[in-house]
């Protein structure tokens, strides 16, 4: 390999490092602090959300819920809604960061106290939804509401959950929370929304 060849492989090699080395500093930084919005809610999408007492019923619009109460549309397995009202006996949502599906630091503690609420009532199951702001494609936001549904329902199974107590569904983009676009409206449409459901006997 005469010098001029050599040089221009050298130098070939060398610029590969380092655009290697700048994309590999870049996906660092996104996983140290990856969405500061959803780590550090600065919406205060908590602060309206309903209060959840892990060791009994949750609070659903101020009364308390007993899910033992509601039987009725069941679905197609026989799952029916444990809260119809529509307040998911105060389960909190679950929000993720734009075009992720990982759990955040900011919603394990929420994703702690649904199971352990679901692990004191062994009768419940849960329909686990994925949602995602109106960005992207109707199939590519549909995926990603599968991934995210999916994230909460792992977690949720290494926290003593049984998988066949859970159920996924996406939804895209056709839900949305809020309706609307602008960074404070998307950040409120990614979201996982548990919905307790009444198991028949058989599971």
């Amino acid at each position: 390999m005469n010098k001029k060849v050599f040089n221009l492989f050298a130098a070939a090699v060398m610029l590969g490092a380092v655009a290697a080395g700048c994309k590999s500093t870049a996906v660092r930084e996104d996983l140290t602090n990856p969405y500061p919005e959803a780590l550090d809610d600065p919406e205060g999408l908590r602060a309206s959300g309903s209060e959840f007492d892990v060791s009994g019923s949750a609070v659903a619009g101020g009364q308390w819920a007993d899910p033992k109460a509601f039987n009725t549309n069941a679905d197609a397995d026989g799952w029916t809604p444990a809260d119809p009202t529509g307040n998911n006996l105060g389960m909190p949502t679950i929000y993720f960061a734009y075009d992720s599906d990982v759990l955040v630091a900011s919603e394990r503690a929420n994703l702690d106290k649904i199971a352990a609420y679901l692990n004191n009532h062994n009768r419940l199951g849960l329909v686990i939804e994925g949602h995602c702001d109106s960005r992207g494609t109707d199939e590519y936001n549909r995926a990603l509401g599968e991934r995210r549904a999916n994230a909460i329902r792992a977690y949720l199974a290494e926290r003593g959950v049984a998988d066949s107590r859970m159920k996924t569904v996406s939804y895209g983009e056709d839900k949305p929370a809020v309706a609307g676009s602008g960074d404070s409206i998307w950040r409120q449409n990614r979201r996982g929304v548990p919905v307790p459901m009444n198991m028949p006997p058989e599971i």
